[in-house]
């Protein structure tokens, strides 16, 4: 159910609002629909890595409860400790997912990184992107460190509802962390400025914690902890033009207290409150005038799990007090279970789990095992839960987001409402919602690549204007793949050009072409700006990072580093071989050819790599230059390539651009001075009855950069970041090699689930490596109506 038709039902049924919408709650509406909260969360294969590794991970996008297909991209970015961006990718988005990697250089110095990613649309609120902390294990750091100082504490206090208010009970939220931003428990006393003992301080859970007290108005605060005596934590001052602000979790609901000192002027008094979610607001309650102490219940049974950010404001509708508080309905969840129909902890066994839905099934999902002996956690501190109904609403870090939805114990609520009263929300400004003046959206969304740019006629300011034109794309790397297929283009009366919704990998060489032959024009095309991998400004987001790890861990994983690079750097023995040289036709060949093209005892090639051509197409170039080969036109004016050699093959040959059948059309297009050879198979197996072929390779590489100008263009482009397969062995097909140890640290990626099912049951196969003894099994996901699976899992050992 989405917020927009929970908003109808909490109206029938809590009566909150007036029958006319007012000012704010349009505004915020109509921003909220141009301006949507994207949310993204990675599932990741692990928590802790180890130098020239990958980081595997599967990307989920939200929004308003449900899966988001606004996103085409997603970018992943790794940072160091100084918030240096070391590493950056982009990947394609398909329906609300995106799967893919990060690699870790082998150089990789030990310490904590930084995972960052996120989505255009989602920079138009900033400060809201995915921040995830992992730790890498690699060459040593060299870094001197400095001698152990005593740690510094930061203490921060957190009025409930904004203000401290003289003469009224409050209630003051504190959160103490270290010199690295992580929660510190400490204990201590609140002190008057007499130096009088008002009460005792300690912290409930990961250095946060409450303390209640009535302010007078001759008097200030502060604490002084029993961890660093010398100090003097000053509380906030407290003012006589406030009101206090109080929720608590009741059975009925979130029972709210609103408190005004006597006296008050009334434009400081209570008007009434508004409660939002996701940017919609869901009530509008008003409230009753000349009352120093209200009271009520929140009704939050039948709403969505979330953040609820309730205000209160006067009158004049200015804010003067505000709340979060969390709303677990627990509607969200899918319920899921891990069977172990086959556990196997010996060294290359199969190990068969699976897991089982019920109800029926429609989403995306992904599964991660592990080796649970190297994990640097008991359990994952951050999980699809927390990461999209948590983290995704605050700003600033929150430690080990994921213990608050383990348990539904009373502790644990009572510290996630600490986490609502010490955390900041700023999506938008109530008084920027006041004077419409919210931030119009600055991004969006480009729509996978779009190629745009101007082709003039070569050395001439003028367009080339309103004519046809052929692209090729082939990758700067030819081991990534052949040349992609052609496409025609026509450039406006600018001579401007523009294709959108365009996908490929790594760096590509694009091939713009005149398609008139002999009369073709130079042209020289001018590309726009890169629309995939611009840079976007990010505010810094700073997330604590660890100086030292759990011991034992930090040693067993350094260890599987340096079996690693072990493994990575075994050389053979120094062995002689001798043999014949190749010939230059063998070499042209091993570079450019591979299967059914390679070889053949009949074949000839024809080498064009120091042949200039001129204005020559191929076909003009080669008539009369290859015994047996004629070029003619037909009908229509197409060149048709016909081969003739003691009766084999006789009749028209096919025509093959790297290796992809090609029409002649296109290949005319192509100068001589951008073609390397050209080779004539006289029965090639390629072919239907073993015809005749004729291939021809483009240059690459020195011989590409040795070519001279041409009636063509050709400029870098650089993609997505390819997508690689996860590499799993399979000991039963006996194809492994067994003098290779096997360390790996992840048994098992498989981030491209799509179910369709009623009650299905899911396998997860696996191999064991050398020495794994516990597993741990992760399996994440959201069905398409915003449900979400999270099972998380320790498997064998004693």
């Amino acid at each position: 159910m989405s917020l927009k038709k929970l908003f109808v039902f909490v109206i029938t049924i809590c009566c909150f609002f007036a029958a006319n919408a007012q000012t704010l709650e349009e505004t915020l509406d109509n921003w909220a629909t141009k301006n949507t909260i994207e949310k993204l969360y990675l599932h990741l294969d692990r928590e802790s890595y180890i130098a020239g590794q990958s980081i595997w991970f599967k990307a989920y996008f939200l929004s308003d409860y449900m899966p988001s297909t606004k996103n085409s991209s997603v970018y992943i970015e790794l940072l160091d400790k100084k918030s240096t961006v070391v590493s950056r990718q982009v990947f394609p988005a398909y329906l609300g997912i995106s799967f893919g990697q990060v690699e870790i250089p082998e150089n990789f110095p030990s310490g904590s990184y930084q995972l960052r990613a996120y989505a255009p649309l989602m920079l138009n609120q900033p400060g809201f992107v995915y921040n995830k902390r992992i730790e890498i294990f690699g060459t040593t750091n060299k870094e001197t460190k400095n001698a152990e100082t005593a740690a510094a504490i930061s203490l921060q206090f957190f009025p409930e509802g904004g203000n401290l208010v003289n003469t009224l009970l409050n209630n003051v939220a504190f959160k103490a962390v270290d010199q690295n931003g992580f929660p510190v428990n400490v204990s201590g006393q609140l002190k008057n400025n007499k130096g009088e003992v008002i009460a005792a301080v300690t912290t409930r859970h990961d250095g946060m914690g409450l303390l209640t007290i009535v302010p007078q108005t001759d008097e200030t605060y502060y604490v002084v902890l029993d961890q660093a005596p010398s100090k003097q934590y000053a509380l906030p001052a407290a003012t006589t033009k406030g009101i206090t602000f109080s929720i608590i979790n009741s059975s009925k609901g979130k029972q709210f207290k609103i408190e005004h000192p006597q006296g008050l002027p009334p434009e400081f008094r209570a008007a009434y409150m508004i409660g939002q979610m996701e940017n919609q607001v869901i009530f509008k309650q008003p409230l009753q005038s000349g009352k120093d102490l209200l009271g009520g219940v929140i009704q939050t049974n039948n709403l969505l799990s979330g953040i609820l950010h309730v205000t209160v404001f006067n009158k004049d509708h200015m804010p003067l007090a505000e709340r979060l508080t969390f709303v677990n309905n627990k509607e969200y969840i899918l319920p899921g279970e891990l069977v172990t129909d086959t556990l196997n902890t010996t060294a290359h066994q199969k190990n068969h789990f699976s897991f089982q839905l019920k109800d029926t099934i429609i989403g995306n999902f992904s599964v991660s095992v592990t080796d649970a002996d190297y994990e640097t956690d008991a359990y994952r501190p951050l999980n699809i839960y927390s990461g999209f109904l948590l983290n995704s609403n605050l700003r600033g870090y929150i430690h080990n987001p994921a213990y608050y939805f383990r348990s539904d114990a009373d502790s644990v609520k009572n510290a996630l409402d600490l986490v609502m009263m010490t955390n900041g929300w700023t999506r938008f400004k109530w008084s920027e919602v006041a004077s419409n003046t919210l931030p119009a959206p600055q991004y969006r969304d480009a729509g996978y690549i779009r190629l745009a740019g101007k082709v003039n006629i070569e050395g001439t300011r003028k367009a080339f204007a309103n004519k046809d034109l052929i692209m090729m794309m082939r990758p700067v790397d030819t081991l990534q793949g052949k040349n992609g297929p052609f496409k025609p283009i026509t450039t406006d009366s600018t001579g401007r050009f523009s294709i959108d919704s365009t996908i490929f990998y790594e760096k590509m060489r694009i091939l713009f072409a005149d398609t008139k032959g002999a009369k073709s024009k130079y042209i020289k095309v001018q590309m726009e700006g890169d629309s995939l991998r611009r840079n976007f400004q990010i505010p810094l987001i700073r997330i604590p990072f660890r100086d030292t790890l759990n011991t034992q861990v930090e040693e067993k994983m350094m260890e599987a580093y340096n079996d690693y690079m072990k493994a990575e750097g075994l050389t053979l023995k120094n062995v002689t071989v001798k043999g014949r040289q190749k010939s230059d036709k063998e070499k042209l060949e091993d570079e450019y050819t591979s299967g059914l093209f390679s070889g053949g005892i009949n074949s000839r090639i024809l080498d064009l790599r120091n042949e200039p051509g001129g204005s020559m197409n191929i076909f003009e170039y080669i008539q009369g230059r290859i015994p047996g080969v004629t070029v003619s036109r037909d009908a229509e004016g197409q060149y048709v390539v016909r081969y003739r050699d003691g009766g084999l093959g006789n009749g028209k040959m096919a025509l093959y651009l790297d290796e992809m059948q090609t029409d002649p059309v296109f290949i005319e297009s192509i100068p001589v001075n951008q073609i390397a050879f050209v080779k004539v198979m006289g029965n090639f197996v390629g072919t239907a009855g073993g015809g005749s072929a004729l291939a021809i390779y483009m240059k690459k590489g020195a011989d590409l950069a040795a070519s001279t100008d041409a009636a063509t263009d050709i400029v870098i482009y650089r993609g997505y970041s390819i997508i690689k397969q996860f590499y799993a062995p399979d000991y039963d097909l006996k194809n492994v090699d067994p003098s290779k140890p096997d360390d790996r640290l992840t048994l098992a990626w498989l981030p491209d689930i799509y179910l369709a099912n009623i009650n299905p049951k899911v396998p997860v196969v696996f191999y064991n490596n050398d020495r794994s003894k516990r597993f741990r099994v992760v399996i994440e996901g959201v069905t398409n109506d915003g449900r979400m699976l999270m099972i998380e899992k320790t498997v064998g050992g004693n």
